[in-house]
């Protein structure tokens, strides 16, 4: 078996999941929120004494670029009124202006909002918000905002608690062709016993198959071909933990190095350049080591087939500064290929 050339590059962070694995357009959203009124309201009999309210609500989220998004949203409220003797509903709608922060799950915006409850009026807003990323599609989040009553001069409160949908396409990984073997040809047969197109008097492996084809001698007739396998992985942000849904991937690589025993692998880590080297050289060595152990431990690769190295940010894959470089340099790639032997059939 001839020697093979092995390449793993592994690298890091990204906010998942698959985040990454989608190209987002557009996210869905519902929620519920809690809005306090403005402790001047409750005082006012023109107001009902309004208080606080509960709200159930949609939204949905148009995705700008790495940085900015745009959202419209609708909810309707159930106030308590009178004092918190009586209920009363409304209803507010309006638009907000999102701006992500950059490596963060962290983001703040700023809109315009009409409510509609005792009185009608308009509003504009300010808030931030965290997202949590459940899988490449599915979010939770949770907001935090003010609300300025520019018709009559109160200023509300509200929390929110919400769950986001996100379409877009999958990004699809590049399919491996396999080359198509060579073919030797047959020498024409003279005297043949086992029919295999070489003359017994030169037939050096007697009684091959029918099936297979064989060399000049009359021996079995093998090609090399190449086979290669290629891993993607990704880490959330700051993290050496690999997610669930990409131990499956990991099983792939397993179970290719199962097949192939004589291949062995160097699991590289590599990261952005976005924080310290040491630490990035520090976290990109702890991401190659965690991907080595599962190999090891849920999978049985032998560990003397295994190595692992980080990198850190010395061979980034873009140098640039925005997220999406951010994100494309904090990868973890794998790649084995090697050549094997295959019978020639007819």
């Amino acid at each position: 078996m001839k020697t093979f050339k092995i390449t793993l590059l592994a690298a890091l962070i990204s906010s998942p999941l698959a985040a990454e694995n989608i190209d987002k357009t557009w996210e869905l959203g519902v929620f519920g929120d809690y809005i306090k009124s403005s402790t001047n309201k409750d005082a006012k009999a023109d107001w009902s004494q309004i208080e606080a309210g509960k709200s159930i609500g949609i939204d949905l989220q148009k995705i700008i670029n790495d940085y900015w998004d745009v959202r419209i949203e609708l909810a309707k409220t159930r106030y308590d009124v009178i004092n918190g003797n009586d209920k009363d509903y409304g209803t507010r709608a309006g638009i907000d202006a999102i701006y992500k922060l950059e490596d963060s799950d962290l983001y703040v915006f700023a809109g315009v909002k009409r409510f509609n409850n005792v009185k009608s009026y308009n509003a504009v807003n300010i808030g931030a918000g965290y997202n949590f990323q459940v899988s490449d599609r599915l979010s939770f989040y949770t907001e935090a905002a003010i609300y300025k009553d520019v018709d009559y001069g109160f200023i509300d409160q509200g929390v929110k608690l919400g769950l986001k949908y996100a379409f877009g396409d999958v990004e699809q990984a590049p399919v491996i062709a396999k080359p198509t073997p060579a073919v030797q040809p047959v020498v024409a047969k003279v005297l043949d016993s086992d029919n295999d197109g070489v003359a017994d008097g030169v037939d050096r492996c007697a009684n091959t198959p029918a099936t297979v084809k064989v060399d000049s001698k009359g021996c079995t007739l093998y090609s090399e071909h190449a086979v290669e396998i290629k891993l993607n992985i990704a880490f959330a942000n700051n993290s050496s933990i690999v997610q669930p849904a990409l131990v499956d991937d990991i099983r792939r690589l397993a179970d290719f190095m199962k097949e192939y025993t004589a291949t062995s692998v160097e699991i590289e880590g590599h990261s952005s350049a976005t924080g310290p080297a040491d630490y990035n050289l520090m976290l990109s060595q702890k991401r190659a080591d965690a991907v080595k152990s599962i190999l090891i431990n849920k999978f049985n690769i032998e560990a003397s087939r295994l190595t692992s190295k980080g990198y850190g940010e010395s061979q980034l894959l873009s140098t640039e500064t925005t997220r999406t470089a951010n994100q494309l340099n904090r990868r973890v790639v794998a790649k084995i290929a090697t050549s094997a032997k295959k019978i020639v059939t007819k």
